[in-house]
């Protein structure tokens, strides 16, 4: 188990090393020439809020924050270039693996430089999550109604890292409902660069999501 969290409400969990990260991620954009609006996780706009079509970044700099906190091997670092809620290409990066995921529509899909080409498409993994937000009721019936058209489920505790692994083949699908844009922003984004059959993302309230995507 790592340091004690800057602060625990229900089963969220805000960790020093997320605004850290996110800081670091922050400071190397806004070197950049022409610096675009970012919006994070932890601090939410920096630069004037981006308007429907300009062009923005969305970072989540810590997505998996609880695993991290427990010395569970599944976290991420996510960074996506976005116009409006359109993912233009994402950056996904495990530490634990070293592995760097990187693509876009049209760009395809990149592990440490590599081209990936992922398997043929298969309805047998499902990654879903559960939501801090969520209702525990609700998202209990919604699992139990999925669970029917998979062979196995899994849960990585990273809407990140389960995208990422969506992309590269390793998973087949993966659906959460109520989750927030950041977490899933980049993984979309892969997801578009390695051809996904179905890429569906409905706006909820506030930065909320629904998403579902199939290879």
């Amino acid at each position: 188990m790592r340091a004690s969290p800057a602060s625990q409400l229900g089963r969220d969990i805000k960790l020093h090393e997320d605004a850290a990260s996110e800081a670091i991620i922050r400071a190397f954009l806004a070197r950049q020439e022409d610096a675009l609006p970012v919006l994070g996780e932890e601090t939410g706009w920096a630069g004037r809020p981006a308007g429907a079509e300009a062009l923005h970044w969305v970072i989540d700099p810590l997505d998996g924050s609880f695993n991290y906190f427990r010395g569970v091997p599944l976290y991420a670092v996510s960074v996506a270039l976005c116009r409006g809620r359109r993912p233009l290409l994402g950056a996904i990066y495990d530490p634990e693996r070293d592995e760097l995921f990187a693509g876009g529509e049209g760009l395809g899909l990149r592990v440490n430089g590599r081209t990936v080409v992922a398997p043929a498409p298969a309805r047998q993994m499902l990654a879903t999550g559960f939501p801090s937000r969520a209702d525990v009721g609700v998202t209990l019936a919604r699992l139990g109604d999925l669970a029917a058209g998979w062979t196995k489920m899994r849960m990585l505790g990273s809407a990140a890292l389960s995208l990422a692994w969506v992309a590269a083949g390793r998973l087949d699908g993966y659906t959460e409902s109520g989750i927030m844009w950041w977490d899933v922003a980049a993984g979309l984004a892969l997801a578009q660069g390695a051809g996904a059959r179905t890429i569906r993302c409905e706006p909820l309230e506030g930065d909320a999501v629904d998403v579902l995507v199939e290879r």
